[in-house]
């Protein structure tokens, strides 16, 4: 297999010993930034700055409406563990998913019209048991217990099972809400007033004390250069470079990319999803 290629750009050339590396979460939070086998992936970026001793801030870019559980924990644990201080600039939507992530930050800045908040987990299937049965279609699963491979699309969700999945949902909204009590140094009770799933503005956000402060991006290098005593840092982001990449190389990641979310909506169709998404 070809290895990505990732350029290094240099967005603000100063110190190359004080280094301030942007890394941005932009879109449905999923398994592709968190691909340890790509270069580019937001998670190997992390990696990147963490191993690099120049590196004196990561400024983490969130454009998006949240996403997988799994994926999201992946990012948040990868920038609290990554021993630098994290400072977030929300764009257009740092919802869900979105927020956890900003979470791990010092500091969060905002725009006035950012949409964020969606503090919460939602889990969700499709059951098409009345069509089939109005059509006398009528699906057997042999089991080897009463949970295994339970509701879906041939079948109603059983309230047992219903009960069950009720409980991880709950564990999940915990631990989002433990990282924003942690994150935003508000108590849980704090937190849970306002993880009722609604959304915020920015404006909102700042005044709640999920967000820091409205301002641009320039204005939040600013404070990172102040609050680390930076006088002239280099700001750099890395990107996967596509142009390295052959035409025919672009059309079977391309073919097999489609091919595999054509295979995971079949899969899925008849699996309960969990996420952390607006």
């Amino acid at each position: 297999m070809q290895e990505q290629s990732v350029t290094k750009l240099t967005l603000k050339k100063g110190d190359s010993s004080q280094v301030i590396q942007k890394i941005s979460i932009e879109g449905e939070i999923n398994a592709e930034m968190t691909n340890t086998y790509s270069r580019g992936s937001v998670l190997n970026q992390i990696k990147e700055a963490k191993g690099n001793p120049n590196v004196k801030a990561i400024l983490l870019s969130v454009n998006s409406p949240g996403g997988g559980v799994y994926e999201t924990a992946e990012l948040y644990n990868a920038l609290k563990n990554s021993g630098k201080d994290v400072y977030v600039s929300m764009k257009k939507t740092a919802a869900s998913g979105g927020y956890y992530v900003s979470t791990a930050a010092k500091k969060i800045f905002v725009n006035t019209e950012t949409t964020t908040g969606s503090l919460g987990v939602i889990m969700s299937y499709v059951s098409a048991q009345k069509f089939l049965n109005d059509h006398g279609i009528k699906q057997e699963t042999i089991r080897s217990g009463e949970q295994k491979a339970v509701g879906g699309l041939t079948e109603d969700l059983p309230e047992s099972t219903r009960k069950i999945l009720q409980e991880q949902n709950k564990e999940a909204y915990e631990r989002f809400v433990k990282a924003i009590a942690e994150g935003r140094n508000l108590s849980e009770d704090e937190v849970k007033k306002l993880a009722d799933g609604r959304t915020y503005t920015g404006t909102q956000a700042v005044a709640n004390k999920l967000a820091d402060k409205v301002g641009t991006e320039d204005e939040l290098i600013d404070l990172i250069k102040e609050e680390k005593g930076l006088s002239n840092p280099t700001v750099i982001e890395l990107r996967a470079d596509k142009t390295a990449e052959s035409l025919i190389s672009r059309f079977v990641k391309a073919t097999t990319k489609s091919f595999i979310s054509e295979l995971n909506s079949e899969v899925n169709s008849s699996k309960v999803e969990r996420s952390y998404l607006g």
